[in-house]
């Protein structure tokens, strides 16, 4: 087995354990956590009552295990993906791209990592860039850390005119009017054809938050 491959298997093993034992341990888990729940609770109260839960551009308020759980309980491969979470928010941090919207894109398009639409794992193609339909495979990344990037970068092209700050990786990110979607509800008849795109990330979105006990 490769090195690259033994460390997807590693960090998969680590992520199912850290579930395994938060279930066992339910009620420590909940009281180490509490602090950390309001904090977020608060953080997310705010951004609601500011009308900001859906703007693209900003913090995400999830932690990795509550990232972990969502995608467990759709029963996503978390033995090939627990590392996702880790990605996800250090990439969205980078790029000032909130985390949690891009997740929940990322659970949409791949169906929960099933990926039973158009595009196969191997691309490493997270946010379905590329895939416009009709048999149409998208493009292809050389890992999972890069095709996240992309997703990051692709979803920066769309909020914002800001510049990036890491270098370049998504292909169509030139072909983007910057800035035409700062919000979620945007996305629809430009990222994806799919008049109901933002509502059906929305509602995982707000899956996340119901379960990390947001809401």
């Amino acid at each position: 087995m490769r090195r690259k491959q033994f460390l997807q298997y590693g960090v998969g093993a680590i992520a199912l354990c850290a579930l395994g034992r938060l279930g066992k341990d339910t009620a420590q888990a909940q009281d180490m956590s509490a602090l950390t729940n309001a904090s977020n609770r608060e953080k997310l109260c705010s951004r609601v009552l500011a009308g900001r839960i859906d703007r693209i551009m900003g913090d995400g308020t999830t932690s990795e295990v509550q990232l972990l759980r969502l995608l467990q309980i759709n029963q996503a491969p978390l033995h090939l993906y627990g590392d996702l979470p880790t990605i996800y928010r250090e990439e969205g941090a980078i790029e000032g791209v909130n985390y949690d919207i891009a997740f929940c894109q990322m659970c949409l398009e791949t169906g929960f990592l099933q990926f039973d639409g158009d595009v196969r794992p191997e691309q490493n193609n997270f946010g379905g860039i590329g895939a416009t339909g009709h048999g149409a495979r998208g493009d292809r990344f050389d890992d999972r850390r890069i095709g996240v990037r992309a997703q990051i970068q692709h979803l920066k092209a769309y909020a914002t005119t800001k510049p990036l700050v890491q270098p370049l990786v998504d292909p169509r990110f030139s072909i983007v009017k910057r800035g035409t979607a700062p919000l979620l509800g945007q996305l629809a008849g430009r990222w994806a054809e799919d008049i109901n795109y933002d509502k059906k990330i929305m509602a995982i979105l707000r899956r996340l938050y119901q379960l990390s006990g947001f809401f």
